[in-house]
């Protein structure tokens, strides 16, 4: 007999808000892009004091002083209760996130970079009413309903992007568990050349989509640099900038669906490298490197796999471009070109991307380890057999 178990899923909507409504809309970012630098400087100024004087607000204290704020401030009191609190909850994630090292300080909201949104967290406030959506204070706005919803809407948040604005809706579905697949396994290698290569023997071409826009991204920046600061033309210069690194962004987001989707209903097991794609980013193929979209690959590969019972191996990529997949030789000579490889110890030839792929299988192999096995012992031209000292454990036992 199946469990039930309820999953968090976003339904994403486009809206069509009236001129007043715009308006009003675009008042409401300014305010809050207040509150939330106003809360940012509160917490960094208890901080900054003495250690033994240090005073560190929670979201529970700032909500409370937001009622002696909005009194004093009209144009903060337009905006719903509720959208306020959220926010200072949201800035108070951002910092325990912060404590726990995994991100970094919280930083200061700046017009025309940062965009806020609207999240009405309480069902009962706001409504779906037919196609359409139902927004305190707001009224009804047009919506495309491109799909039902599914399961009960909980929260609903208002996003601009560009001149656009989209309504994401969050709903509790109750799903049965997916039973748990152990395979087939395949390995990826991702890349720059190609985006991927997997174990299988498939190769996946690079769409490189801003390397494909970056001469009109550069004409429509060249634009805006030639335009008088505050007008109302350079106001329409940055929107088509917008424009083109929205299109860049929907079609990256496209391809790694379709990847993600495609592997994740063809495999039970995905094996992937633990990247610092953080680090990588800071080296000198960061352009590349963030317009392939390696992290998001592997989010939506993890949650797609969870969805269907399936399951994400990491694997530590130490070593594995250098790595005979027929014999275990570590040498960086076998590695000849960016495609090439040919091992020196036994010959072996394959497609480098490819030959890597397959040593990731083989250390998936050898340990369900998701994430924490330790790198390979090898120099850079060792030809040393060497392997992963990871305890042996079945594949089954792998977790997300």
């Amino acid at each position: 007999m199946f469990r039930l178990v309820l999953v968090s899923k976003a339904f994403r909507y486009r809206v069509y808000p009236t001129q007043e409504q715009v308006a009003r809309l675009n008042a409401w970012e300014s305010a809050l892009r207040f509150l939330w630098n106003l809360a940012l400087e509160q917490r960094k100024l208890g901080l900054a004091r003495p250690r033994d004087e240090r005073r560190y607000p929670t979201a529970f204290d700032q909500i409370n002083e937001l009622t002696e704020l909005r009194a004093a401030l009209p144009w903060l009191a337009d905006v719903p209760r509720n959208v306020c609190s959220q926010l200072l909850v949201e800035l108070d994630r951002a910092w325990q996130r912060c404590f726990a090292r995994l991100a970094r300080a919280p930083r200061w909201k700046r017009k025309g970079r940062d965009v806020l949104g609207f999240t009405e967290p309480h069902p009962k406030t706001w409504r779906v009413d037919g196609s359409n959506v139902r927004f305190p204070k707001l009224g009804t706005l047009r919506t495309v309903m491109h799909r039902p919803l599914e399961g009960k809407p909980k929260t609903c948040t208002l996003k601009r992007d560009g001149e656009q604005w989209f309504a994401a809706i969050v709903c509790e579905v109750e799903v049965s568990e997916p039973a748990v697949r152990d395979g087939p396994i395949v390995a990826i290698d991702r890349g720059i050349a190609n985006f991927g290569a997997t174990s299988d023997g498939d190769m996946i071409a690079n769409p490189r989509n801003l390397e494909a826009s970056l001469e009109r991204l550069a004409h429509a920046q060249r634009a805006v640099s030639r335009r008088k600061k505050g007008s109302k033309n350079r106001e329409k210069a940055k929107l088509r900038v917008a424009r083109i690194h929205r299109k860049v962004r929907r079609q990256r987001d496209h391809f790694l669906h379709a990847q993600s989707a495609r592997l994740a209903k063809s495999h039970g097991v995905v094996v992937l490298e633990n990247l610092n794609v953080a680090g990588m980013i800071r080296g000198h193929c960061s352009r590349s490197i963030a317009d392939a979209g390696w992290s998001r690959f592997a989010e939506m590969l993890r949650y797609k796999l969870a969805w269907s019972g399936g399951s994400l191996v990491e694997v530590p990529a130490a070593y594995s471009s250098q790595t005979c997949s027929a014999c275990g030789c570590v040498d960086a000579m076998s590695r000849r070109s960016q495609s090439a490889f040919r091992c020196t110890s036994c010959g072996y030839q394959d497609h480098a991307d490819l030959n890597a792929a397959k040593v990731l299988l083989a250390r998936a192999n050898r340990s369900g380890k998701p994430a924490d096995g330790t790198a390979l012992e090898a120099a850079g031209r060792s030809r040393k057999r060497v392997g992963l000292r990871v305890p042996r454990r079945p594949l089954e036992s792998s977790a997300l």
